[in-house]
């Protein structure tokens, strides 16, 4: 338990949280897909991210269990991470700090919460991004 201080800041550092969050599945998404097209193998993809400056939460714990896989079933909703990124989002514009990334990421997820529905789990950014594509580049 960490005490994060005044009323309100520990709203406000869930909302951060899962901004880095989906950013780094976003982005490790988004790796697994371009690394599809050179012929690369996702799990081996993994294990090289995890034991290199690309490792994070996502690349730890939802790439090989949820992505790779898919079957988009850890049991935290698009919906919900859509409205932390939104909450983020605002916070930054409350307080008057330039954060494009976040203004992106939200955006990103709210067309994928549209496209894929109120039942989707956040994994399934990843169906919502270009098909990963095969060796052959089909």
């Amino acid at each position: 338990m960490f005490e994060t201080g005044p009323i309100g800041s520990g709203h406000a550092m869930k909302a951060l949280n899962n901004y880095v969050s989906a950013a780094g599945l976003t982005a490790a998404c988004e790796a697994l897909r371009i690394g599809a097209g050179f012929g690369l193998d996702p799990a081996l993809m993994t294990d090289v991210l995890n034991a290199s400056t690309g490792r994070n939460n996502s690349t730890e714990v939802k790439l090989k269990p949820f992505v790779i896989p898919q079957t988009y079933a850890s049991g935290f909703s698009m919906a919900l991470m859509a409205k932390d990124l939104r909450t983020a989002d605002e916070l930054a514009r409350h307080e008057g700090v330039p954060a494009p990334l976040s203004r992106a990421v939200a955006a990103l997820w709210q067309d994928a919460l549209a496209a894929l529905g109120e039942g989707a789990d956040h994994t399934a950014i990843d169906a919502f991004l270009a098909p990963r594509p095969g060796p052959d580049g089909a």
